[in-house]
C-alpha cells in the first residue's frame, strides 16, 4: 500500500498587506512538523504543493527540518478555493460584515448560486477528487507522498472518502489546524482515510486555526 499525508499550511499572515505569506508562528509550526517527521523516520517519495506561497513555504520549512532530499512539485490542482472570489460574490448581494469569509462560504457551498463564482463548489470538489485519484494511481506500493495544501482541500478529501457531503466538509473545514496532518492509505482498489487533522507535534501555544 502507498500512503498520502496531507499537510495544512502553517499560519498565514492574517491582516497583513500580503496574506499569502507564513507568519512567524506559521514557520515555526512547519519546522516543528518537519522535526517530528525526522524523529519518527517519516520519508517522502514525492512532495507536492499547490501554487499558493503559504503552501510552498510550508513545504520548504518542513522539508528542511525533516532532512528530506526530495524536491517539491507544484500542482495547481491542490490550490485552495479562491476565498477572495467567494467573499466578493457575497458582497455583491449582501452587506459586508465582521466575518465576511465565514458568512460567504455557506453561500458558495450551497450550490444555489454557482453562476456567481469563477470556480463553483461542485467544480472545486471535482478538482480535488480528480487530484486525489490521479495521485493515488501514480503512487506505487510502499511509496509515500506528502501534499502541502489547505483546509478546504483537505476537508473535501476527508469528507469524500467518508462518503459525506457539504455538511461534513463544512464541519471539517472549520476545525483544521495549521500544519495538521491527515493520512490516507492507498490500496489496489480504493483509498482510505486513516487520520484527520493530527497535530500532536504542536505545543498548545502553536495551535492555530487561521
Amino acid at each position: 500500500m502507498g500512503v498520502i499525508l496531507f499537510v495544512r499550511h502553517g499560519q498565514a499572515s492574517v491582516g497583513a498587506a500580503d496574506h499569502d505569506v507564513l507568519s512567524g508562528t506559521g514557520r515555526l509550526q512547519s519546522e516543528t512538523l518537519g522535526a517530528e517527521f525526522s524523529r519518527h523516520g517519516v520519508s517522502a517519495t514525492r512532495i507536492l504543493t499547490g501554487r499558493l506561497n503559504r503552501q510552498q513555504q510550508t513545504a520548504r520549512c518542513t522539508r528542511v527540518a525533516a532532512k528530506w532530499s526530495t524536491s517539491a512539485e507544484v500542482d495547481e490542482a491542490w490550490n485552495e478555493f479562491d476565498h477572495e472570489d467567494v467573499v466578493a460574490a457575497r458582497r455583491k448581494v449582501d452587506t459586508p460584515d465582521a466575518e465576511p469569509l465565514d458568512r460567504a462560504i455557506p453561500r458558495w457551498s450551497s450550490g444555489r448560486h454557482d453562476h456567481d463564482y469563477t470556480e463553483p463548489f461542485p467544480a472545486f470538489t471535482k478538482r480535488v477528487e480528480n487530484a486525489l485519484r490521479t495521485l493515488a494511481a501514480e503512487l506505487a506500493s510502499g511509496e509515500s507522498a506528502v501534499v502541502f495544501t489547505s483546509a478546504g482541500v483537505i476537508g473535501w478529501v476527508a469528507a469524500s472518502l467518508l462518503g459525506g457531503g457539504e455538511p461534513q466538509w463544512s464541519a471539517l473545514n472549520r476545525v483544521a489546524v495549521n500544519s495538521g496532518v491527515t493520512k490516507v492509505v492507498v490500496g489496489s482498489r480504493s483509498s482510505t482515510l486513516v487520520t484527520f487533522n493530527e497535530h500532536s507535534h504542536l505545543p498548545p501555544r502553536l495551535i492555530t486555526y487561521r
